[in-house]
This record gives C-alpha cells, sequence and structure tokens, in this order.
C-alpha cells in the first residue's frame, strides 16, 4: 500500500502545482477549466451535440448546460438546430472560440515547459507513454 500512497500523494502534488502555475500565470482568465475543455474538444470538429460533449466531460447533460451557455455569451460557440429533428441541438466553435483557444493553449504550454522543464526528453517521454498507458487502459 505504501507504493500506491506515494502515487497519490505524487498525482495530487503534480496537479495542484499545475493549478496553481496557471493561476499565476492569469492564462485562463475569464474562462473555467470545464470551458477551456469544450474548446478544446470542439477544435477539430465540424460540429457536435451536446451529450457528446457531456460524455467527454463525463458529467450529465443538465451540467453542460451552463458551460456552453457561457460559452456562447462570450461568442465562443454557437448553437444550430438539426433541420429535420428541432430537439437536437449541434454545438459549433466560431472563428473567435478557436482564435482564444490558440491563444489560451499558447499560454498554458508555457506554463507546462515551466513546470516540466527540468525533466530530460527521455524522462518526459516515459511520463506520455505513463499517462497514455492509464488512459487507454481506463477508457
Amino acid at each position: 500500500m505504501e507504493n500506491n500512497e506515494k502515487l497519490l500523494s505524487a498525482i495530487f502534488n503534480v496537479g495542484r502545482l499545475i493549478r496553481e502555475e496557471i493561476h499565476k500565470s492569469n492564462c485562463l482568465a475569464d474562462f473555467t477549466q470545464a470551458e477551456i475543455e469544450v474548446l478544446k474538444f470542439l477544435h477539430g470538429k465540424k460540429k457536435t451535440t451536446m451529450r457528446a460533449i457531456a460524455d467527454y466531460l463525463h458529467i450529465k447533460p443538465s451540467s453542460v448546460t451552463p458551460v456552453i451557455d457561457n460559452l456562447v455569451k462570450k461568442g465562443d460557440i454557437k448553437r444550430a438546430q438539426k433541420k429535420d429533428d428541432r430537439r437536437v441541438v449541434f454545438i459549433e466553435l466560431t472563428p473567435k472560440g478557436l482564435k482564444c483557444l490558440q491563444k489560451k493553449y499558447k499560454s498554458i504550454h508555457k506554463t507546462i515547459k515551466k513546470i516540466f522543464g527540468g525533466l530530460n526528453n527521455k524522462d518526459k517521454k516515459t511520463l506520455i507513454r505513463i499517462f497514455e498507458k492509464i488512459h487507454e487502459k481506463n477508457i
């Protein structure tokens, strides 16, 4: 159990460090993490549904609504109803949303580079491989 406790502590500590650095850098000013995740999910997609976004975020569709509402108000995404079934609502990234996402990600990348800058390339590749392995196993 000792290794599991050390692993849990390390994960929490690194997660907290990343959140603190991102907060200090102010790169997510005016956006919640969920909003950035939605923009990221929409990037490269023509359009998607609220259900797909909820599934991606692992939350209930009703919990996605306020996130979508905020992004619509900001002009970063838009809603479009399916022509033959008005019950189906598609969500699309706007050009403004894409520009915003690119700007935010540039800032986030600087912060991540700062946090993980002490690792050599071999360590980074190992860490990426481990994270990808964990993600693949649990999806």
